[in-house]
């Protein structure tokens, strides 16, 4: 399946024979340049972008909440382990 711009320039490039009705109108919309989306259709593509290795529309804040909850559980396990070398370190410093 193909998609063009009102130019006639190839726009998107759907592999297989079913396609799903997200796909096709978040290609639609991309393809007409803005001019039969709605501001709903923004805010869905803001979300979501073309993967051309597997001809889908796949979730972008997905992939960014993925990747931020990667980095708090590093930052959060980096602070765990350093107060717990400065909790041995202040125990080793003063006798009891």
């Amino acid at each position: 399946m193909y998609v063009l711009t009102p130019e006639g320039r190839l726009s998107k490039y759907f592999y297989g024979i079913s396609y799903s009705p997200t796909d096709m109108r978040f290609g639609l919309v991309e393809a007409s340049h803005n001019k039969t989306g709605s501001a709903v259709d923004q805010l869905l593509l803001f979300c979501y972008h073309f993967d051309p290795h597997t001809a889908k529309y796949t979730g972008l804040v997905v992939s960014m909440v993925r990747a931020a909850a990667a980095a708090t559980v590093l930052l959060l396990g980096g602070f765990v382990f350093m107060m717990l070398r400065r909790e041995k370190r202040q125990k080793h410093a003063r006798p009891e």
